[in-house]
């Protein structure tokens, strides 16, 4: 039996999404592995307050916030989370200790990552929870003493001001001793402190005097290199590894035989930000710790995923995709809460590379097409294909995507109309699907474009709902029939009290609305049994189908002209 409704008509400032949003410390972000781009929901002020732009723009940036030691960043979560995205993105969770505008808060992070088309994450989508502030003597035993960080930085930061103008480089080595469990299981806590102060002795013993070495987070020492070209840096970190390794070390509890792992950054070559130059050297460290051989592993610039974006050859590639009909749709299906029934279908892009079983990934297509100025073409061609099936199947139910370029679009308005006069109750069956974003730009407008789509039989839905775009008043002005809630807030259901309350929260706000709900990423029974007993209309995710390929009949569809 569901809930008794939370929401009452006199309490609409109260449940705007955003302003919820931020009474609970949540904020939704998206994030380009490859080129580090980092985008927040617009409530990422009032939840994580004045921080660095380096910080609110970078990947890598934010990283440089989190207390070393009191958690795996966002960057290890996501590369140790295994698995392979089969479409639905690979789920991944930390938790760590940040330090956000003079406040030191415990922060829960997750979200999906998405693959590229080599397999490896390629972005992702999640969303940062503020717990509560960290306790003074919480992080002592994980990361020794607090002030070690924020001087590290300080002290890079000057480093960077003064060499850099100079032309000099700025290394970060960031050393740590390999297997510090098994010392600690081998020789006992004591012991294992003695081997970490004899470590520092050798560092320090073949530092030079420019140079700035500091032990901060217990087992991590920073190795500051000023002058120091880029074609010795591997010299430099076997320098400071073999003075380590060079002999045991005796304890009180035994001699242990001790080495050293080594991430390394240098200035400017990636980066003239502390904090992002520090983060990149302890994402480095990750890599060598995961390494077979001693070898440092340097931090490096991403560029190829950017360079291949704006390389026009992938304007030709898109373009033969169209022509040599290696445009598909994949369904996946979005069923009744209450009874596992079948409703409908999403229909998600797929472009073949022509080889058998090999798929362009979406979730790095649209960005690249948008940004080429050629997702016109490809939504083009979806509707086209999604009208085929629906002709072709009078019991389908579709809904397709659409960007914001194409819908402001007259030659895709004309194209939807087309399309849909194509076949008796086609366009009922169809529900075209546009992001939250896409309403709070020039809302009158898309108002005005999707009351057509309506007007001629079709339903709307707002895709990703729930990140605090758009506020009560503007959801309002738009005719919208489905609200498909962000699958960021629904995959921690089980965990989060907050995640109840604010997906609860948006269930009732549309029902007041009087619209159905979709509740996506629903992996779980239990999750699936809490959404229901709710009143969610609908779920979708691996639970209840996977996306598969599905193709007209030959003959179906106009072929896409480029």
């Amino acid at each position: 039996m569901p809930v008794p409704s939370i929401f009452s008509a006199r309490d609409e400032a109260r449940v705007d999404p955003r302003n919820l949003l931020s009474s609970i410390g949540e904020v939704v972000y998206s994030w380009d592995i490859q080129s580090d781009a980092l985008q927040w929901g617009p409530n990422a002020a009032d939840v994580l307050g004045p921080i660095p732009a380096a910080a609110m723009s970078r990947g890598l940036g934010f990283a440089g916030l989190v207390e070393p030691g009191s958690g795996r960043s966002r960057y290890d979560a996501v590369f140790s989370s295994g698995g392979q995205d089969q479409g639905e993105g690979v789920i991944y969770r930390t938790r760590y200790a940040a330090e956000l505008a003079g406040r030191r808060m415990w922060v829960e992070d997750a979200g999906r990552w998405f693959a590229g088309t080599d397999g490896r994450p390629a972005c992702a989508r999640g969303m940062l929870r503020l717990e509560r502030q960290v306790r003074p003597d919480e992080l002592l035993g994980q990361t020794g003493e607090l002030g070690d960080r924020s001087a590290l930085l300080d002290r890079l930061s000057s480093a960077l001001s003064e060499h850099l103008p100079a032309e000099r480089n700025v290394v970060v080595l960031i050393a740590a001793i390999d297997e510090l469990a098994r010392l600690n299981d081998d020789f006992g806590h004591e012991a294992t402190d003695e081997i970490i102060g004899v470590v520092q002795e050798r560092l320090r013993s073949v530092t030079r005097r420019r140079d700035h070495l500091v032990r901060y987070s217990g087992n991590r020492f920073a190795i500051l290199l000023t002058g120091c070209p880029q074609n010795q840096v591997e010299a430099a970190a076997r320098r400071f590894s073999k003075a380590v390794a060079q002999s045991a070390i005796e304890t009180a509890r035994g001699i242990a035989l001790v080495r050293l792992r080594v991430g390394a950054a240098i200035a400017p070559d990636l980066s003239n930000h502390a904090g992002t130059l520090l983060s990149a050297a302890e994402n480095a460290l990750s890599g060598a710790k995961a390494g077979a051989s001693d070898a440092v592993v340097i931090a490096r610039r991403q560029e190829s995923r950017v360079r291949s974006d704006q390389d026009s050859g992938f304007d030709v590639s898109a373009l033969a995709a169209l022509n040599e009909r290696r445009i598909e749709l994949a369904l996946q299906p979005i069923v009744r809460a209450t009874t596992r029934e079948i409703a409908f279908h999403e229909a998600l892009l797929r472009v073949s590379f022509g080889r058998e079983g090999a798929f362009f990934a979406t979730a790095e297509l649209i960005p690249m097409l948008e940004r080429r100025g050629l997702v016109r073409l490809f939504d083009h061609r979806v509707l086209e294909l999604a009208a085929a099936l629906l002709a072709e199947d009078p019991k389908l139910s579709l809904s397709v995507n659409v960007s914001p370029r194409s819908l402001s679009d007259p030659e895709w308005m004309d194209a939807f109309l087309a399309c849909t006069s194509s076949g008796r109750g086609l366009a009922e069956r169809l529900i075209v699907e546009i992001t939250e974003t896409a309403t709070i730009e020039n809302p009158t407008r898309i108002a005005r474009l999707l009351g057509k789509i309506k007007e001629r039989g079709a339903r709307v839905a707002i895709d990703d709902f729930g990140a605090g775009h758009t506020s009560l008043r503007h959801l309002r002005a738009f005719p919208i029939d489905v609200l498909k809630i962000d699958g960021t807030f629904t995959q921690n259901l089980r965990r989060s009290t907050d995640d109840r309350f604010y997906v609860r929260t948006l269930i009732d706000l549309a029902r007041h609305l009087g619209v159905d709900t979709v509740a996506e990423w629903v992996d779980d029974e239990t999750q699936a049994r809490m959404l229901a007993d709710w009143g969610v209309t609908y779920l979708q995710g691996h639970l209840v189908g996977k996306a598969e390929l599905r193709r007209p009949a030959p003959g179906q569809g106009r072929r896409a002209a480029s």
